[in-house]
């Protein structure tokens, strides 16, 4: 089967999509993997390790619900991709779109309406994005990360398949002996969240082999990062803006502070990770807390609002629950049992019924 996947912007949208791709050529069910995203996001690093599937670039742009007077222009630049998305999708002749949510997946979804290809959308956040809400009446299914999603209909073209997330972090498994931090703010980084941590070094570095790892995207420098927490008293560090490993880097760690987009959620269930979650306060619809709130439910993680990492000790809480081995252990099987380990090959499954015609 030919598919096509359109996500991008965000590494919380491409990676599952990856994930499907990679289940179908497992499977053996994979023809052709074509992917339309932006000309320069994440997208383009992710897929250039992976030379079997064809990069379409597209150039778009996203909503900006919170500046209105940037709507037309919003406007414009989508239809002006929809002839480029319809000339990409009669090149490729997919048998089937696969849009991830986000502004790059509304084109081409839209253009398969079109011209009558078999699409599908998939939600990954526990509350349906604006672009996925505008595209389900345009679909044959919608898949589902979370039962409850905000704003999804409980309809037939509805399937609850959990967000895809790649074999590697299944394999994560649960050993001990792992003496890593790991702060990671999203493929985009989080300011405040490097920050918090930059507060917390001294008491970080009371605590007894533990290496800190921190990713900070594009939020900082790295560089003078480090230097901060050197000066702080914490000298086994490693600072990054981005890692390609992180099913490795989730099994070398002891506990994660994060925040809650939809992958970094689905990762840490699938590795067992024990975790704090800090959700985006501005993510549209509050979709960040909706999904650190399904994983706190579970116990598989501490919940933990932005306005209070001012006004608690970070450095204390992480300092608890780090010598609490107890504690770990259970929030990370926890996690464990709140993953939806099948999530990619499901999809596959669909998206094959799906191209050979059913409904």
């Amino acid at each position: 089967m030919r598919v096509l996947i359109a996500a991008g912007g965000s590494a919380g949208h491409v990676n599952p999509g990856l994930a499907v791709l990679e289940e179908l050529r497992d499977m053996g069910a994979l023809e052709a993997a074509g992917w339309v995203g932006t000309p320069h996001g994440i997208e383009t690093h992710i897929l250039a390790r992976h030379p079997w599937i064809t990069f379409f670039p597209l150039p778009c742009r996203g909503l900006d619900r919170r500046r209105p007077w940037t709507w037309p222009g919003f406007l414009v630049s989508t239809l002006a991709s929809l002839p480029r998305a319809l000339a990409i999708l009669r090149r490729f002749q997919p048998d089937t779109v696969l849009g991830m949510g986000g502004y790059p997946s509304f084109p081409p979804v839209l253009a398969a309406f079109l011209l009558g290809i078999p699409r599908a959308i998939h939600e990954q956040n526990a509350a349906l994005g604006l672009t996925n809400r505008l595209l389900l009446p345009l679909v044959s299914r919608a898949f589902l990360s979370f039962p409850s999603t905000l704003g999804a209909p409980r309809t037939g073209k509805v399937l609850v398949t959990g967000n895809p997330v790649r074999r590697q972090f299944l394999q994560s498994g649960l050993t001990g002996g792992q003496e890593e931090l790991m702060v990671v703010g999203g493929s985009q980084g989080s300011r405040a969240l490097v920050e918090a941590t930059l507060r917390a070094a001294p008491a970080l570095a009371r605590l007894p082999g533990l290496r800190l790892r921190l990713l900070v995207g594009r939020a900082a420098d790295p560089r003078e990062v480090e230097a901060r927490l050197k000066k702080a008293g914490l000298f086994q560090v490693r600072v990054e803006r981005y890692t390609d490993r992180m099913p490795e880097a989730l099994a070398r760690a002891r506990l994660v502070l994060a925040r809650a987009g939809a992958s970094t959620v689905a990762e840490l269930a699938a590795a067992g990770r024990p975790a704090i979650l800090v959700p985006w306060p501005a993510a549209a619809g509050g979709h960040q807390e909706a999904n650190a709130k399904a994983l706190a439910a579970s116990g598989g993680c501490v919940l933990l609002r932005e306005q209070e990492l001012t006004r608690l000790d970070l450095g204390e809480l992480i300092a608890r629950l780090w010598r609490d081995e107890r504690r770990l252990r259970e929030m990370g099987m926890a996690a464990r049992r709140a993953a939806r380990p099948e999530a990619a090959r499901t999809v596959a499954e669909a998206l094959l019924e799906l191209g050979k015609g059913g409904r």
